[in-house]
């Protein structure tokens, strides 16, 4: 059966990657950079609550990126009249030819490691706003110090937040062998699937670092696509993250929103993507606080 919010965006959607709101979360080096205080979050999600929907379940389709979505923005009776005006049966998917997003766009928001500011900090934001989200979780360190536990991780559930698995203990994917790979990918999925007892199908790359091996790999494990932080992935099961830094304004979280990175920070992202595979992950770490640092984004 078809999802009667199903749209087709003939643009690649634009997935925002948060981790720590409000404080540093316990998680590796450099993780600093990536904390987006509580004030400055609040306000890009407003922007995106007031110019946007906030499309949270993304898959691969023929005529494009299917995203299905429960989010709607304030004018949300106005839109779905539109909605239905606009609607054309093509044979296969009904196609909503009207703008939904900037520029025909999608904004997906999600957040990486299972922080327990997330739920506190976060939350009660998305929640207040009518926002939608992706949660993967780092499944060995749900109910440990500074992580959400299971109670938390069920009511984000219920509020219509997607959780989605980061591994089991974040190691660096493509440094395992077959058998500790499957363990990462596999029993993360099962333990969230047993206790929230619903399918877990999407998965974000710990570390940043995959190779064919491991998409194969999250295939075979059942992963329907995978979120990754290289921006520019983006093929139908790989589905590429901007990272939403600390030291961004407003004005500059806007501009990502409609144009991308700046080409400083496009530079940054094209030196980190090519030393992680470069150097690898062991040299890549004693580097990356270096190339993570913050600076203007004029």
């Amino acid at each position: 059966m078809k999802n009667k919010d199903a749209i087709i965006i003939d643009k690649k959607p634009l997935v925002l990657m948060y981790h720590s709101v409000g404080a540093p979360g316990p998680c590796e080096v450099g993780a600093e950079l990536y904390c987006v205080n509580t004030e400055n979050f609040r306000k890009q999600m407003e922007y995106i609550s007031k110019v946007t929907r906030s499309l949270p379940t993304l898959r691969s389709g023929q005529a494009g990126h299917q995203v299905t979505s429960s989010q709607n923005t304030k004018d949300e009776e106005r839109e779905k009249k539109d909605d239905r005006e606009g609607m054309m049966e093509d044979g296969q998917e009904k196609r909503n030819h009207r703008p939904l997003t900037i520029d025909h766009r999608p904004i997906v928001i999600t957040f990486d490691d299972g922080l327990l500011d997330n739920y506190t900090n976060a939350y009660p934001i998305l929640k207040e706003l009518g926002l939608k989200a992706y949660f993967f979780i780092l499944a060995s360190k749900i109910g440990t110090e500074g992580f959400m536990n299971w109670e938390q991780i069920k009511e984000l559930k219920s509020a219509g937040m997607y959780i989605g698995s980061h591994g089991m203990t974040h190691r660096i994917l493509t440094e395992l062998n077959d058998a500790d790979m499957e363990y990462e990918l596999r029993k993360s999925k099962q333990l969230l699937e047993k206790n929230l007892a619903c399918s877990s199908d999407y998965l974000s790359i710990p570390r940043g670092f995959y190779n064919q091996k491991v998409i194969a790999k999250a295939k075979e494990a059942g992963y329907k696509a995978i979120f990754t932080s290289n921006p520019k992935d983006n093929d139908g099961f790989t589905f590429g993250r901007i990272a939403v830094k600390g030291n961004w304004d407003t004005n500059y979280f806007i501009r990502v929103t409609k144009k991308g990175l700046s080409l400083k920070d496009k530079t940054k992202e094209l030196l980190k993507n090519t030393s992680k595979k470069i150097l690898g992950a062991k040299t890549y770490d004693t580097l990356r606080t270096t190339l993570l640092k913050p600076n203007s984004t004029s």
